[in-house]
C-alpha cells in the first residue's frame, strides 16, 4: 500500500490558501493508495474541513482524516469535544474521507489509526522557571499580566521569575477550544481510544501505520531559543502517545504534524516523521508498507 501524507494546511488563513490548492493538485496527480490529512485544515468554521477535503475529490484511492486542534476551535457556546466527534467527523464523511479519530481501517492486512492527541504540558520547557499555572492557563506570565481575566496567575509573583514576567506568548487553544474537562483529563480520554484502536487493529493486520496531529516524541518538538516560542513547546504534545505506539510492534510507521518543523526518528520497531508544513510551504511524505 501506498500512503501519501500531509498536514497543516490551514485553508482558513488567507496566505495558506494558494499552497494549499497547489498541493492538493499535486497530490491528486500521484498514483498512491492513499491519503492522510493530519489535521489543521481549519478554525472555527466547520464548513471549512469540508470546503478543504474537497480539494481532494479526484484522488482515487482511500482518503482518511485526523483532527487538529484548530479543527476543533469554536465559537462561545460551543463545544470542543462534540465538534471532534461529530461535527468534524460528518464534515469528513460528506467530503469523502473516514475520520481515523473516531474509528480505525483495515485495508488488506494494513491497518490505520488516527488520534488528533493533545498535549499534557510535559514538554515545557523547565528552564523558563514558568509555574504550571500558567500553562493550564496557556497563558504566558507576561500575556497573564495584561489580562484583566488572567491576572490572578500574576497576584502572586514570588514564584516567577523577572525574566519570565516579561514572556508575552499566547496558546490560543486558551481562547478557542472550549473543552467539558481539563487538557490531561481529554489527553487520557484519546490516549485510551488510541490504544484501544491499536489494540483492535493489532488483533488483525500484519502492519500498522499511525497518523497523529499532535507531536508524540520529545526528539521532534523542535528547538526554540526565543522564549516565547519555548513557552509554546508545552502544547506540542506528549510522549504517552509513543509510548503508546511502542507497546505494539506492528506500528511500523507514525506521521504527525502541527510543529510546522519536519523532522524524522526510529524508535525500535517504528519510524516517526513530521511532516513539516508552514502557512506558506507545503509538503508531503509518501511511504508504502
Amino acid at each position: 500500500m501506498r500512503i501519501v501524507v500531509t498536514a497543516d494546511l490551514h485553508y482558513d488563513i488567507d496566505r495558506s490558501r494558494q499552497p494549499t490548492l497547489a498541493i492538493a493538485e499535486e497530490i491528486c496527480s500521484l498514483d498512491a493508495d492513499a491519503l492522510l490529512v493530519l489535521g489543521d485544515v481549519a478554525g472555527r468554521d466547520v464548513g471549512i474541513v469540508s470546503e478543504c477535503l474537497h480539494l481532494f475529490d479526484r484522488f482515487e484511492g482511500l482518503k482518511l482524516f485526523v483532527t487538529g486542534n484548530h479543527d476543533i476551535w469554536t465559537a462561545p457556546g460551543g463545544d470542543s469535544l462534540d465538534k471532534l466527534e461529530h461535527e468534524v467527523p460528518a464534515a469528513c464523511r460528506e467530503a469523502g474521507f473516514h475520520p481515523l479519530d473516531v474509528e480505525p481501517v483495515a485495508v488488506n492486512g494494513v491497518g490505520l489509526a488516527g488520534s488528533m492527541g493533545w498535549y499534557d504540558y510535559s514538554y515545557r520547557p523547565m528552564r523558563l522557571g514558568i509555574p504550571l499555572r500558567f500553562y493550564e492557563a496557556k497563558m504566558a506570565p507576561g500575556a497573564a499580566a495584561r489580562s484583566a481575566r488572567h491576572a490572578h496567575l500574576v497576584a502572586d509573583s514570588s514564584d516567577t521569575t523577572e525574566s519570565a514576567l516579561q514572556i508575552g506568548t499566547r496558546w490560543m487553544d486558551g481562547k478557542y477550544a472550549r473543552l467539558p474537562m481539563s487538557d490531561v483529563a481529554f489527553c487520557k480520554y484519546l490516549l485510551d481510544r488510541f490504544d484501544d484502536h491499536l489494540q483492535d487493529l493489532s488483533g488483525r493486520c500484519d502492519r500498522i501505520v499511525v497518523g497523529l496531529h499532535h507531536v508524540p516524541f520529545p526528539e521532534l518538538v523542535p528547538h526554540a531559543d526565543k522564549p516565547g516560542w519555548s513557552f509554546a513547546s508545552a502544547f506540542l504534545g506528549t510522549a504517552l502517545f509513543g509510548e503508546v505506539m511502542l507497546n505494539h510492534p506492528k506500528v511500523r510507521y507514525a506521521f504527525c504534524g502541527h510543529s510546522h518543523k519536519p523532522g524524522r526518528i526510529e524508535r525500535r520497531h517504528l519510524e516517526c516523521i513530521n511532516v513539516g508544513c508552514t502557512y506558506l510551504a507545503k509538503r508531503y511524505e509518501i511511504v508504502t508498507v
